[in-house]
Order: structure tokens, then sequence, then C-alpha cells
């Protein structure tokens, strides 16, 4: 296993300004390098400081390019529907495909929030649609250097970027945010390794990687689907009191701010085209409420001593196989240095243990 985090930006720090946050946190992000973490993976999200603020994921992985030296920088997610002007993120990704190489590491996802589509003008029920198609757009132009295309959603007349790419990721893997049995086809069909959340019961997530990976093994037979990467919020600490009443603010904390952010105990899901997975989840929501209903986020995470969590990352590795960890440690307005002790004490005992779990699963897939 290779052992990574996975970014939040989310800004609940009482009096602390969004600027001084963004520091803060890249701190983190340059700890993590410090203490032999794998990889960092980053969101995009726009216009909710209570849940995330990270509108242009691919600038602030310029700036790690050049303050890391090992560490592998990917996003976590390119949010595509939300972007008119593929071309240019095409070469977005080309240049940190020539700064970083092999340490750059792409993804791409759908986007969830009404009031994100909603700024941006995108009417949400086309989501799927503009996915689907971006996706192909832009890993054809990541394998040739040209941009031409004519669909629906995206046109551009035909030009060749420059400075022209490397390579493609076709063959050498990215990955795909896939929530829900839709998104998780989607991603099998074009080649996309799995990147999901931890919110429920480990038998339900391994249920959607073995869905996925017998779709991808039927779309692409001579590939290899990689280690799929699994994030869940954690807090690490020695005495298992202290993990245990820490986690449980946090968590309850951040699990809030998703429901309010992506409105999951609303009733619009099921009329929205492409997010009719969700409703379920909604009315699972309103009919235990929202304490029986935090409590299960809480009890799906992987916190506590560093034997408790390696324990539950083995479980889940005996369950799935090869996975790749993609841990949150800043979230919900932890202070700093509670997040810095928690990830010094996860570099040192719990992801030395976690990579020795099965054969070595390159996050490059």
């Amino acid at each position: 296993m290779e052992v990574g985090l996975q970014f939040i930006f989310q800004n609940t720090h009482e009096g602390l300004s969004d600027a001084d946050m963004m520091r803060k946190e890249t701190d983190i992000a340059l700890l993590a390098e410090e203490v032999g973490m794998d990889f960092l993976l980053l969101p995009e999200h726009h216009f909710d400081p209570n849940y995330s603020m990270m509108p242009d994921n691919t600038q602030w992985l310029a700036y790690l390019a050049g303050k890391t030296t090992r560490i592998k920088i990917g996003t976590g997610a390119i949010i595509l529907p939300w972007h008119e002007n593929l071309t240019r993120v095409a070469e977005r990704i080309i240049l940190l495909q020539i700064l970083l190489g092999d340490r750059f590491l792409l993804g791409f996802g759908r986007g969830l929030a009404r009031e994100e589509y909603r700024a941006f003008g995108i009417d949400m029920a086309t989501s799927r649609e503009r996915f689907d198609e971006a996706a192909q757009i832009v890993l054809d132009i990541l394998e040739t250097g040209i941009a031409e295309y004519d669909t629906k959603y995206f046109k551009q007349s035909r030009t060749a970027v420059t400075p022209k790419p490397e390579f493609g990721y076709r063959n050498r893997g990215f990955f795909s945010v896939a929530m829900t049995p839709d998104s998780a086809m989607a991603a099998a069909n074009i080649g996309g390794t799995m990147m999901s959340f931890v919110q429920l019961p480990w038998e339900q997530h391994h249920a959607a990687v073995e869905a996925w990976r017998t779709r991808f093994k039927q779309v692409h037979p001579n590939k290899a689907p990689g280690a799929p990467v699994f994030s869940d919020f954690t807090y690490c600490h020695e005495d298992p009191a202290v993990a245990e009443e820490v986690a449980r603010k946090y968590l309850s904390k951040y699990y809030l701010s998703v429901i309010r952010h992506y409105d999951f105990d609303g009733a619009h899901w099921g009329s929205t085209q492409g997010y009719q997975a969700y409703e379920a989840s909604a009315k699972a929501i309103q009919e235990v409420g929202l304490d029986a209903a935090c409590e299960g986020f809480v009890q799906s995470q992987a916190w506590g001593t560093p034997k408790q969590i390696i324990e539950k990352w083995t479980k889940r590795y005996e369950t799935t196989g090869d996975l790749r960890p993609a841990m949150a440690v800043s979230y919900a307005g932890m202070p700093f240095d509670m997040v810095a002790d928690s990830l010094r004490l996860i570099g040192e005992k719990v992801a030395p243990e976690l990579r020795k779990l099965g054969k070595a699963a390159s996050v490059a897939a």
C-alpha cells in the first residue's frame, strides 16, 4: 500500500482568515513529505469556506511542486463539468506533468453540490453527459497533443497545444471519483481507477469496488484496474480515550457540514437527472435522524491509536485487496497543532505498517 492524505481546505477555525487557513494547510502538506507520506490529493471546491475552498487545485499543486522533492501530488479531483474550456484544462495538466513527471497524479470528478452548479450557471442535470464527454476529450488531448472536438457541450477547432504533453494517461493510469454505482461504472468505462470517500459500512464499499473492477475488466481486458483510493477522516493519538473524544467532536462537525453543503437531507435528489442514487441516502438520513446518521459516519472512519487504525485498514485490505488510504487529517476546525501531531504519529507508526499490506501498488496505477 501507498499511504497518502486527502485535503479538504475547510475554514471553520474561529478567528482565522481564509488566507491564514490556506497557509497553515499548506504547512501540513509540506509536513506530509517530511514525515514520509507517499502522496497528497487536493479537491476542487468553490464558494463555501465552511465546507471546502480550493478554486484551482492545479495552481496549488504547482506551488507544492517547487516546495517538495519526493511526495506525489494529485488532483482529487478536477471537476470537469464546471470547466467549459477543456483545452485550458489539458494545458494546465500538461504543465504539471512537465514539472512533476511521475510525481503528478491525475484525477477527475463530476461534482455534487447544487450551489456550485448554480453559481457557475450550469444545469446540474447535465453533469453526467458533461463529465462523460469532457473526460474523453481531455484524455484525447493528453494522448495526441491536439485539441479538436465538437460535442453537445464542448467545441474546439483543431489546434495543437504547446508545450506538447510528454505522455498520455490512458495506459499510465488516472483516478475518477466514484461515490455512486453510476459514477463507478463511468470510471470503469473511461479506464479510471476508482476514488471514493468512506461513508458507509465497509461491506457496502467492498461491493462497489467489486462492481467497478468487474466492469473495468470487461471494458479494458488488457489493463490492470489499479488499487482504488479511499479517503476517510482520521485522528491518531496514543491514548485511545483522547483519540475517541477528539474524533467524535470533529467528525460530527464535519459530517454536519457535508449534510449542509450537499443538501443530503433535501428532497431534490430523485428529480435531478444523474443523481437519483443519492435519493436513498437522503431518505435514510431523514428516517433514522441526523444523530443516528452522524454516529454511523463516525463509526465508519478509521481513527484511534496507531494500532486501532492499522487494524481497521488491515480488515479493509483483507476484505477488498489492494487499496490506497488517503487520510483526511485536517477538518472541521481542528487546531493545527493537533493536526500536525496526529500526522506525525501516522507517519511514524501507521503508514510503515500499512505499506506492508499486499503487493506494492503504485499510485500512478
